[in-house]
């Protein structure tokens, strides 16, 4: 049986004062866009596989942990000048698109 493997980076963020301690945790993931998705006016994502990241937030406060999740898109120069010429990179956060999905989580990249 084969093991599967997951790659993260995790990292602690605490601000001084009472903040509550952060634990991030990133992974590559790809994201499936089965049709054109407008992330914003002028920026149309044609369908396809993309190579994204999911950060996992964990804020610990008295009241217990909680946890946020986003999932972002970097575009490179030679990636962008067929969806938007005018950008030379750019990182687009799609969580509002995953969350309702226009866009889906296939496997770790």
């Amino acid at each position: 049986m084969a093991r599967k493997q997951l790659n993260f980076c995790a990292s602690l963020r605490q601000s001084a004062g009472r903040d509550p301690m952060q634990i991030i945790e990133t992974r590559a993931v790809s994201l499936q866009a089965p049709q054109d998705v407008e992330i914003r006016v002028g920026l149309t994502l044609p369908r396809g596989l993309y190579q994204g990241t999911e950060e996992r937030i964990r804020t610990d406060s008295i009241a217990g942990p909680s946890w946020a999740v986003k999932y972002n898109i970097a575009f490179t120069a030679a990636q962008l000048a067929s969806i938007e010429p005018d950008l030379s990179s750019v990182n687009i956060d799609v969580t509002e698109f995953v969350r309702q999905g226009r866009l889906t989580i296939c496997r770790p990249a």
